[in-house]
């Protein structure tokens, strides 16, 4: 298949104006840009890219927190939501990265090759799986988890934590910045390290999920929906247990409502709780919508005869195999 032509259905043919079941594997949609001006070559340069600055920054992120002045220990980080979602976007690059570099420039490994090179570039490779395998569930899952997670992650700080004071912003005169005059003169009064470690915990996470949903990969909206959403409403759930487990090893709420102290009362903590959770889904629709908005702009964008040109390019090297 050519770099440029887009990812095709197992008939040759664009699947069907409002058609949401998808036969082409998910991996392989990562490794494919929906828009033909990114082929794969380009894509993979983005991917590299991406993937070493968040390895960079990670180092960064690691020594603002082990070295940020709190009385609790620094196994609290393994605990703050924050640092979960960066270390999931991170996973998501790394696997991204390599399934997009062996599809490029590796389609094809012998299976019966054992020699260590063959043996890391399957690992590093897209799954083979058939249309019926659980794990396509499974990772547009995680790929959904992703995402949801960093759209909530810039949510919950910038309309909960920063206006009740716990963005751990810089103070200026003993205040934290507000919005409006002199913000950016207020938040760099301490300095570029602590605000630029707190863009890309709180900020950068979404705009990444934008770019990489938009530009990145041509994955479909999710299906079964149902599954999904209960799916990621259990796992925010879960990670409000994993949060108490936190508080009672170390001490530290890795939200200022999850304490009796930040919010004042047991209904102020279920009700925080509550939103949490409710938030999932609101996130889930944020990205589903935004992945029906790049298919129906790339849909319109498809002419005809640029179907037929793809397709004629992808016969032809099949025929010269």
């Amino acid at each position: 298949m050519s770099e440029r032509a887009p990812l095709l259905d197992r008939d040759g043919l664009p699947l069907p104006r409002g058609a949401l079941h998808d036969h082409q594997p998910i991996f392989l949609r990562v490794c494919h840009s929906p828009w033909r001006f990114i082929n794969q070559n380009t894509l993979c340069y983005l991917r590299g890219i991406i993937l070493v600055y968040l390895l960079a920054v990670m180092g960064m992120l690691i020594d603002f927190k082990v070295n940020r002045e709190d009385k609790h220990s620094g196994w609290r980080m393994i605990f703050e939501f924050d640092t979960i979602t960066f270390g999931l976007i991170v996973l998501y690059h790394i696997m991204a990265f390599s399934w997009t570099l062996t599809h490029l420039h590796w389609p094809h490994i012998d299976e019966s090759d054992q020699t260590w090179e063959s043996r890391i570039l399957r690992a590093m490779s897209p799954p083979e799986q058939p249309s019926y395998s659980r794990r396509r569930f499974y990772f547009s899952l995680f790929y959904s988890l992703v995402h949801v997670y960093s759209f909530m992650v810039t949510l919950i700080y910038w309309a909960v934590l920063v206006p009740q004071g716990h963005g751990h912003l810089p103070k200026h005169d003993g205040e934290p910045p507000k919005v409006g005059h002199n913000f950016l003169d207020h938040l760099f009064s301490e300095g570029w390290f602590k605000p630029f470690c707190l863009y890309n915990l709180y900020t950068m996470p979404s705009i990444l999920a934008v770019f990489e949903i938009l530009f990145l990969n041509s994955i479909k909206r999710q299906v079964p929906v149902p599954s999904h959403v209960f799916a990621i409403q259990f796992l925010a759930g879960l990670y409000l247990g994993w949060a108490a487990i936190g508080k009672m090893l170390t001490g530290y709420n890795p939200f200022f409502w999850m304490g009796h102290k930040g919010s004042g009362s047991r209904e102020i903590v279920a009700a925080y709780c509550v939103g949490f959770v409710a938030l999932a889904p609101g996130a889930f629709s944020f990205m589903y919508g935004l992945i029906g908005m790049r298919d129906a702009i790339v849909e319109r964008g498809t002419e005809p005869e640029d179907i037929a040109a793809g397709l004629r390019e992808e016969h032809g090297q099949q025929a010269r195999r």
